[in-house]
């Protein structure tokens, strides 16, 4: 009786650990399938989706960061979006994007702009309510850079 009732249990947990890492996988593929469109390189690895907040971590250009960041924040907010539209109970619906840029400054040397946003803004972005200069006067009063 033991060993069916742990097996039943075993089985239960599975099957709601399947269910989460769906939505995971249906968020993390939104948010490729846009900066795929846009000719940025993105793995499943470069996606740390937390709790309550996503980390996004990039490679740009020298010349070329603010468009990694902005595809960054819309790429994010189409997911959150579209995770919204489709109203399942394990939808991802963070919070927070933290987005790391890590920008070419000499060979072999890196410079990583880091910033972050609301998932609204990042939303309003993506659904062009936000103007992409606007987002970024924004994103630039609390960037990082080491």
């Amino acid at each position: 009786m033991s060993l069916k009732r742990n097996l039943f249990t075993l089985l239960l947990v599975i099957f709601f650990s399947a269910n989460f890492l769906f939505g995971n996988y249906a968020f993390k593929k939104k948010v490729k399938e846009v900066c795929k469109s846009y000719r940025i390189p993105m793995e499943s690895s470069q996606l740390v989706l937390g709790k309550s907040e996503i980390t996004i971590t990039m490679e740009s250009g020298r010349n070329n960061f603010e468009m990694y960041m902005l595809v960054g924040f819309a790429s994010a907010g189409q997911a959150i979006a579209h995770q919204k539209e489709m109203n399942l109970s394990n939808a991802y619906i963070p919070l927070i994007i933290s987005l790391n840029v890590a920008v070419p400054a000499s060979r072999d040397e890196f410079n990583t702009f880091s910033a972050s946003c609301s998932s609204e803004m990042a939303i309003s972005l993506a659904d062009g309510l936000m103007d992409s200069s606007e987002f970024m006067q924004e994103i630039m009063k609390n960037i990082k850079i080491q």
